[in-house]
């Protein structure tokens, strides 16, 4: 099963040219703050399966219980693909918010909307989102030890907890000037 690893700071070369190439066509101002950035930051969202489950949540909020969820969500900035980038600065959503990484398109959307968005969250959210679940703390103040443990979570709600929790983090860490990529491919 894919991992999935939330880093923040700074993109590897290849998609943050990439990023670059498709900010450049859509000329969108870009807070260069977070090309500088050498230090990277991981917050582990466990699995695939852990943020389909966050997100599926977020649908159930929304009544969505179509296959189209991505596309029918208001919630655009959530990592309803495989890959998924999120950088520093305002601007609109896109309308194709992709960047093409050889044969797979790759989300490209601002931490600022995705902070916005998880927030309007947890206000819909019967969840108690913005609890800090049991194992979290220990897995930001010691990552590679985290992994390596066998720790687990207890229930769905603490998964949903922590994902959004992992996320929230993350984007209050990339509003203050640090790129985000969620890759589960």
């Amino acid at each position: 099963m894919s991992e999935a690893i939330l880093s923040i700071g700074r993109l590897p070369g290849a998609i943050q040219t990439a990023v670059d190439v498709r900010l450049k066509e859509l000329n969108l101002p870009v807070d260069p703050r977070w090309r500088k950035r050498a230090d990277v930051t991981e917050i582990s969202l466990f699995n695939l399966t852990s943020v389909v489950l966050f997100t599926d949540h977020v649908a159930e909020l929304e009544g969505i219980s179509s296959e189209n969820k991505m596309q029918e969500t208001r919630f655009r900035q959530l990592p309803w693909w495989m890959t998924s980038i999120w950088i520093p600065g305002e601007f609109s959503p896109l309308e194709q918010p992709a960047v093409q990484m050889g044969d797979w398109p790759v989300f490209l959307g601002t931490c600022e909307a995705l902070r916005n968005e998880l927030m309007e969250i947890q206000k819909l959210s019967d969840m108690d989102l913005g609890y800090v679940p049991d194992g979290y703390n220990v897995m930001r103040a010691d990552f590679k030890s985290f992994m390596r443990s066998s720790f687990s979570i207890r229930d769905e709600r603490e998964i949903i907890q922590w994902v959004w929790y992992g996320l929230f983090e993350g984007a209050e860490l990339g509003v203050s000037g640090a790129a985000l990529m969620l890759d589960m491919a």
